[in-house]
């Protein structure tokens, strides 16, 4: 259904795989399971040492790993609107 509706109003799915997501910084791709503590994510690198939400950095790794940007529009929400449009007259 969710490929159906996206394919629908334009859009592309594209499967990815998420293990490790969430163990993996975005910015620098070390990957250790000790950086993800609860919700809290702290690259274990120290040369970078990124720290934020352990759910925001799985979501940019998948993000990153669907390819640059699934939409084709360029970077993801810059040119989307952020009012929910209507759905299509069948």
């Amino acid at each position: 259904l969710l490929e159906y509706k996206t394919r629908d109003r334009g859009g592309l799915v594209v499967k990815v795989p998420a293990p490790g997501t969430s163990q993996t910084c975005h910015r620098c791709g070390h990957r250790d399971a000790a950086s993800r503590d609860g919700t809290r994510f702290s690259c274990a690198d120290p040369g970078c040492g990124w720290t934020g939400h352990a759910d925001t950095n799985a979501a940019i790794n998948i993000r990153n790993a669907a390819g640059t940007v699934v939409s084709g529009r360029g970077d993801l929400g810059a040119a989307r609107s952020a009012k929910r449009q209507p759905p299509r007259a069948a």
